[in-house]
């Protein structure tokens, strides 16, 4: 029996054994080059964000209006609001039954009446000068102005609904919506309003704050306008009550 103590060293240097070596050898080397390449080429790893370990950004919020109005305090904090395509953010302390009063040149009235002891508030205040006064609730309620602020627009979100009408055709009417009225809803809409004046040729758009919601506290109707050859003829304030929705129409859609 041959034993590999007895090779000689021709056997162990044979043409065919060193070339398959050498090849071995390329290969192996290769190997490790190419791993070497595809480490430093790939790409690094992106966080995922459902990962809680993930870093996060931090987010900043719009500057806030403060106002109290209660026995002990009646102030207003901030003299300026940011308005959001949802209202003006407004943040209210106060004791329950005191009224708040916004007031601001050729715009109605708009009272509040708080009804919790802090919350903030998406109201629908159109850009411009407010002047604002408490009346709070007591045996003798009393009243004070607490100052001004302005409500700014700088994302433009604001759609205009001041009606472009002559005197003489104005009109302010309460008109009731077919039942099944729904936030949207612009056919239920257009049919309730077929009395007052609005054609089936005019468009009915959201206005005022586009994405505010309807609530009755505070009083936040749904704001819509009538739009006629490129002209706004009304403005549409649609809000429920006991189950009835219903919209007040300014403007002059009949003229």
């Amino acid at each position: 029996m041959r034993r590999f103590s007895h090779l000689s060293a021709q056997d162990a240097s044979s043409p065919v054994e060193t070339l398959l070596l050498a090849a071995l050898a390329f290969l192996v080397a290769a190997a490790v080059v190419g791993f070497g390449l595809m480490m430093t080429l790939q790409p690094r790893a992106v966080p995922d964000p459902t990962d809680p370990a993930a870093p996060t950004v931090p987010v900043v919020s719009a500057p806030v209006l403060q106002i109290a109005c209660g026995a002990d305090a009646a102030t207003v904090e901030g003299g300026a609001a940011d308005a959001t395509s949802r209202g003006v953010p407004v943040k209210i302390t106060g004791d329950d039954g005191a009224v708040l009063s916004f007031a601001s040149p050729g715009v109605p009235v708009y009272r509040m009446r708080v009804f919790e002891p802090s919350g903030t508030y998406a109201l629908p205040l159109q850009p411009g000068e407010w002047a604002i006064s408490c009346t709070r609730s007591g045996a003798a309620p009393t009243s004070s102005v607490l100052g001004a602020f302005e409500v700014r627009d700088p994302g433009q979100v604001y759609l205009r609904t001041l009606p472009e009408c002559p005197a003489s055709g104005c009109c302010d009417d309460i008109v009731e919506l077919p039942p099944g009225f729904t936030d949207g809803d612009l056919a239920t809409l257009h049919a309730g309003l077929a009395d007052a004046g609005v054609s089936s040729t005019d468009t009915i758009e959201r206005a005022a704050y586009p994405e505010s919601r309807f609530s009755a506290r505070p009083p936040n109707p749904l704001v819509y306008r009538v739009v006629r050859n490129l002209q706004v003829v009304a403005r549409l304030d649609v809000a429920a009550r006991g189950g009835t929705w219903s919209a007040k129409v300014s403007g002059c859609p009949a003229a």
